[in-house]
């Protein structure tokens, strides 16, 4: 089921956007020069949370221990073997709306 997780006003290109939804937190990214996606909000590196991830547009990083997420996709470019999970994502009038049944746990490499 799709839920909302901001209005785009409030995520511009080249931002993210960490959202509290009950117990997921989702990272709201806009690369630069891409789409609004939706990526899971926890490093599957060592479990830290992403919402005070630095984030130059392109690449999250994790503070914990630097590991590097490529936020088009995903994929951990500077660190070990995995990824972060996009959850299916759209732009509803205005709005990113993701479909947060995928469960990240499930989904590591």
């Amino acid at each position: 089921m799709y839920v909302k997780l901001c209005d785009l006003a409030d995520l511009e290109e080249g931002a993210m956007l960490p959202v509290g939804i009950g117990y997921t937190l989702v990272l709201a990214v806009w690369p630069l020069g891409g789409e609004p996606r939706a990526l899971q909000g926890i490093c599957p590196h060592a479990g830290h949370l992403l919402m005070d991830a630095r984030f130059d547009g392109r690449h999250l990083t994790c503070r914990a221990h630097d590991w590097v997420f490529d936020s088009t996709n995903g994929l951990c470019t500077v660190g070990g073997l995995c990824t972060l999970v996009e959850y299916p994502s759209q732009v509803r009038n205005g709005e990113l709306h993701a479909d947060l049944d995928v469960h990240p746990n499930r989904l590591y490499r």
